[in-house]
């Protein structure tokens, strides 16, 4: 009976006739766009992620953004209808249940809502046809998502009208109802004991975990206990009609389904207790198999405790009313390891880098800390009492040492921790490979750089443009090797390298080591630790001797280029294809169509390398030159030019000068104790100074900080920065062309709306025959 109210409605098909005429609007304007993209020569991949299920923009995403338009019309006249027409006394003068009459008419909703999901699996299935590798179980995951989203709509709206007889009242308090479960996620969240709650009770995005194409337990469940309280609700309601109980019976019987249904509630959102699966193709939305690895060796409970500083540029995503979503940038973590506890503690603290300092005296001028203190909580509005000066939490972590700033604090219960840090560029967040590097310092002793001092070599102290504390300990630094994995120290030859030093830098001395620094050095060598040794013009003899034990030998003079714009001794180095081989940051450097700025770079020469090694040549000379095709000659070891702002360097052959390409970058490796050791020889060291690996110049794609990244991971036998890949997409060719466009659009703007009202006058025809 009650599909046939349904289904006889005139308003239930003109519904869907909008709600699939809208889908397939929205459909093919997405998806025409990319067509005309594509056939524009541009490429793309994870198409079905693009199209259909992206968070922002996607198929799904956008009908989400509209589909509670539809609901609260569907089901506001379900019992108000009833009560207004009178014919709800038919229905309790029949022999079924409260139950069953509620059951019934929200079963109806449910078979409405599965007619409005089969429009779009229609609409999904031109995938099939017009994207090749076609990612269907992402598809499946989106329209359960939006399905049971429906039905919870439709267990709502079924009880508002069982609240009135008047069916437009019922259709607005049914929006009410949807209004305040999408925003009640953001209220109270200063208050601890109704946090939880209250970012539970939120509808808002729930679905689009299902869209994206994760299945989660818990948000599965929040569907089901959330239609199942709401039709409680409605049962209750209609009981309550009958039995004309006091209203404090009511009040109890609805308290206690809603307690029910909280604590069922709590039960879902216990980490150990729930359950995932990824539908994607290459499990986008889990922890690759390596973090998954580090994360089972961490032993003991891990502690995450976050130290805000209301001063801080990032405080506010530290603030009480944000703790909930800060929590769950880590759920993919609590996964795999529930024990993980989160903690916040809020401190306040002059910054310490300079420019925030100074931004700090600008917006507090002429008030002491504590009245900036004040002012700042009255604008973010939170508790004063929950601050702290910063030098109350000495006893658990040095804030000024972190640069007062928002930071992360993980610790395990044998006393194993390490700093996070969020980062001074447009992502701010750390990413994966960051955040598993911070486990990974929880689960085993981290890879030591040694850099090398004493012969006036580049220092990691050095804030210049020359210096290396970008590469090394510039914290808010994303690519620095601190926030990937891998401790440094300072060694100088004058003694033995310490033993837990993987990997020696030498860059750039100004003068010659002693015997004993070159003892100690070899000692080094021969136990098969790993090294760099970075080069620069005029530097070569200090540094040959230390290279010529390997047969190598970096070339007098130093390299030269044609680059339009620059002074031809800035060289643009272009990985080599075998170089590619060796890390995969050398490879993504290449399909970035990258390179590495070497100003003032010297070639290197291996024509004799000592035969236990085996060389690779990574970098050579030349990038700038070949991407511009250019018939000239692209760069030469220059012997005779030395100032190349008032003269200009010229080939002569006839001086020894070599032709290019020069290699600029040499990779040795041998096997040494059962290990292989690996040896990166540079003829630049500013290539990972501070300025060039943050240099940005007009026409060159430099990329020296992937370089730089690629250089250790390889230096670490793949180790660190930990390796996070996942495999491309294979979903990334469209087959469909703009011949094909005009025929789909007919089909999905025209043909389905039109085959639905065909269907609905059908009805309409027979039942009046009837």
């Amino acid at each position: 009976m009650e599909l046939q109210k349904m289904f006889y409605s005139p308003i239930a098909w003109l519904i869907l006739i909008i709600f699939a005429l809208q889908s397939g609007i929205t459909f093919i304007n997405i998806f025409d766009q990319f067509v005309t993209w594509s056939e524009l020569g541009h490429h793309f991949g994870n198409l079905t992620n693009r199209i259909y299920t992206h968070p922002n923009g996607g198929l799904f995403a956008r009908i989400l953004n509209n589909i509670y338009l539809y609901i609260p019309l569907i089901t506001m006249g379900m019992m108000s209808k009833e009560f207004g027409s009178g014919s709800i006394k038919l229905l309790y003068s029949s022999p079924i249940s409260n139950k069953q009459i509620v059951l019934g008419k929200f079963l109806s909703a449910m078979v409405f809502g599965l007619a409005m999901v089969f429009v779009l699996f229609f609409i999904s299935l031109y995938g099939f046809i017009g994207i090749d590798n076609f990612d269907f179980p992402q598809i499946l995951s989106a329209l359960l998502g939006l399905y049971l989203l429906i039905c919870t709509y439709a267990a709502i709206g079924l009880f508002m009208s069982a609240l009135t007889s008047y069916q437009v009242v019922a259709a607005m308090g049914t929006f009410a109802v949807l209004f305040v479960l999408g925003q009640i996620g953001g209220m109270w969240q200063g208050l601890e004991f109704v946090r939880d709650i209250t970012y539970w009770l939120s509808i808002n995005g729930r679905a689009i975990t299902f869209i994206t194409g994760l299945i989660c337990s818990e948000d599965f469940l929040y569907f089901i206990l959330v239609s199942g309280l709401f039709i409680t609700f409605t049962v209750l309601r209609l009981r309550g009609i009958r039995e004309k109980n006091p209203k404090y019976v009511s009040v109890m019987r609805y308290s206690g389904a809603f307690l029910i249904v909280a604590i069922l509630g709590y039960v879902s959102t216990i980490p150990s207790l729930m359950k995932y699966h990824d539908t994607t193709h290459t499990k986008a939305l889990t922890l690759t198999e390596n973090s998954q690895q580090v994360l089972s060796k961490v032993k003991g409970k891990i502690t995450i405790t976050t130290y805000v500083n209301i001063f801080g540029q990032n405080a506010w995503f530290g603030m009480p009313r944000m703790v909930k979503v800060d929590m769950d940038r880590y759920s993919h973590y609590r996964r795999f390891r529930p024990d993980i506890k989160m903690k916040y503690k809020y401190y306040y603290e002059l910054p310490v880098q300079e420019d925030l300092l100074r931004n700090h005296h600008q917006r507090f001028a002429d008030m002491t800390l504590e009245e900036a203190f004040k002012k700042s909580c009255k604008t973010f509005d939170v508790d004063e009492k929950r601050f702290k000066p910063g030098k109350e939490y000495l006893g658990e972590i040095n804030l000024k040492a972190e640069l007062n700033r928002f930071v992360r604090k993980l610790e395990t219960e044998d006393g194993r921790e390490f700093i996070l840090h969020l980062y001074d560029d447009m992502m701010r967040f750390p990413n994966e490979s960051q955040r598993t590097a911070a486990f990974k310092a929880l689960a085993r002793d981290l890879p030591v750089v040694g850099f090398v001092t004493g012969h006036q070599e580049r220092s990691v102290n050095n804030f210049g443009s020359r210096g290396y504390h970008g590469l090394a300990k510039e914290k808010p630094f994303r690519p620095s090797l601190r926030n990937n994995g891998i401790e440094f120290m300072e060694c100088n030859l004058s003694t033995a390298v310490p033993s837990n030093v993987d990997i020696l830098v030498i860059a750039e001395p100004r003068a010659h080591y002693t015997e004993q620094d070159m003892d100690h050095l070899n000692a080094f060598i021969n136990k098969g630790g790993n090294l760099v040794i970075a080069c620069d013009r005029k530097r070569q003899q200090f540094l040959n001797p230390l290279v010529e034990r390997f047969g190598v030998k970096f070339m007098e003079g130093q390299v030269v280029e044609h680059n339009k714009g620059y002074t031809m001794d800035l060289i643009t180095s272009a990985i080599t294809p075998e170089g590619q081989q060796i890390a995969h940051q050398f490879a993504t450097l290449v399909a970035r169509e990258g390179c590495v700025t070497m100003p003032g770079a010297v070639g290197i020469d291996h024509e004799n390398l000592v035969k236990d090694f085996k060389a690779t040549k990574v970098m050579q000379s030349d990038w700038a030159h070949n991407r511009r095709q250019l018939d000239s000659i692209g760069s030469w070891n220059e012997l005779k030019t030395t100032d190349f702002i008032d003269d200009t360097a010229r080939y002569d052959r006839s001086s020894g000068e070599k032709l290019g390409p020069i290699t600029t970058a040499l990779a040795l490796t041998r096997e040494v104790n059962g290990k292989q050791q690996r040896i990166m020889i540079l003829g630049d060291a500013d290539c990972f100074s501070n300025a060039e690996i943050t240099m940005n110049r007009k026409g060159i794609d430099a990329m020296n900080f992937l370089m730089c990244n690629g250089m250790f991971f390889w230096l670490t036998h793949e180790e660190s920065p930990t390796d996070v890949r996942r495999p491309e997409p294979p979903d990334n060719n469209l087959l469909a062309s703009d011949d094909d466009m005009p025929v789909v659009g007919f089909i999905y703007r025209i043909v389905i709306p039109v085959l639905l009202a065909l269907t609905c006058l059908l009805i309409w025809l027979r039942r009046r025959g009837r």
